[in-house]
């Protein structure tokens, strides 16, 4: 009886006022009024690549440059937590199932309305995703591709 009576009273209870973990509307909001944008690192336990990747994001440099120009959002797959995006409210793998991520580790750069920039899909090393920060932080990625942004970079390495 206590079983049914507690089954009840959960769905009685609003979906808002069930804990999230990911406020993701609220980050974005934040990333919104200090002109950020949200870093979403999406990875799973038992991944050799999402191991180098989280090695490369605690490097200084990196780690400096995220908590200065960006908001970072950690979501491991195999964690049971709950994510609040737009009109999704549910869990971390309902939400990665929901954007189609499967490759991991993924990480997908959000501006300040919401809208996914820009996203990599894979390991990238130190230098390559400082490159990555680069491009995202100075929204260079509404003038040109990352593509063409590398090959600049490479002619002035050149000379």
């Amino acid at each position: 009886m206590k079983f049914l009576r507690r089954f009840i009273f959960l769905l009685l209870v609003p979906l808002s006022l069930i804990a999230t973990d990911f406020e993701l509307n609220q980050l974005i909001l934040d990333a919104n009024k200090t002109d950020k944008q949200l870093l979403l690192f999406f990875h799973k336990d038992r991944c050799g690549f999402c191991e180098k990747m989280e090695f490369n994001l605690d490097d200084n440099n990196i780690s400096l440059l995220i908590k200065k120009d960006f908001i970072f959002v950690d979501i491991n797959r195999d964690d049971d937590e709950t994510i609040s995006f737009k009109e999704y409210r549910g869990t971390t793998k309902g939400f990665l199932k929901n954007l189609g991520v499967d490759l991991y580790p993924t990480v997908a750069f959000l501006n300040g309305n919401g809208e996914f920039i820009y996203e990599v899909v894979g390991y990238r090393n130190k230098k390559k995703f400082s490159h990555i920060l680069y491009y995202i932080k100075n929204k260079l990625y509404r003038e040109i591709t990352f593509e063409e942004f590398e090959d600049e970079l490479l002619i002035h390495d050149k000379s």
